[in-house]
């Protein structure tokens, strides 16, 4: 079932010629845009909705294409926590399985009017945020 955030997430994405696809998944429905720039390759973020309070949640998995060597890992975490720190509402984590993502909360029970903009506003600062975060997670994830 996909969503009505969901669907007001992509007419917006559709009205602004943002490339995305939309997916569901068992119970949640999600948009997919892919970001890139001349740091950041190819990563895929996702706007996901379980339900139809138009909370929406951010995601962007693989953050940079690595993986984090072991004996980096150290280095890796003290840089993420420190962009935890300065990027206020979105969290950086190392996954089980030595990637970086980065998640971001939209506030809940948005007005179904305003959730589009609300996720292209969240989208673009997104990218900020992650092509900001690239350099000092590349050189602590490259020593």
């Amino acid at each position: 079932m996909i969503h009505q955030a969901t669907q007001e997430i992509s007419n917006l994405f559709t009205m602004r010629d943002v490339k995305h696809r939309v997916e569901e998944n068992g119970k949640q429905s999600y948009v997919e845009a892919l970001f890139t720039n001349e740091h950041v390759r190819s990563v895929s973020v996702r706007f996901i909705s379980t339900d139809e309070n138009n909370d929406v949640a951010v995601r962007a998995s693989s953050f940079g294409c690595v993986v984090v060597p072991e004996d980096r890992r150290m280095a890796v975490m003290e840089v993420l926590n420190q962009l935890n720190g300065r990027f206020r509402f979105a969290k950086f984590c190392l996954r089980d399985d030595r990637s970086i993502s980065v998640e971001y909360d939209l506030a809940m029970r948005n007005t179904v009017d305003a959730i589009g903009t609300i996720s292209r506003e969240i989208f673009s600062r997104f990218m900020n945020i992650l092509d900001e975060a690239y350099f000092p997670i590349m050189r602590a994830v490259l020593g």
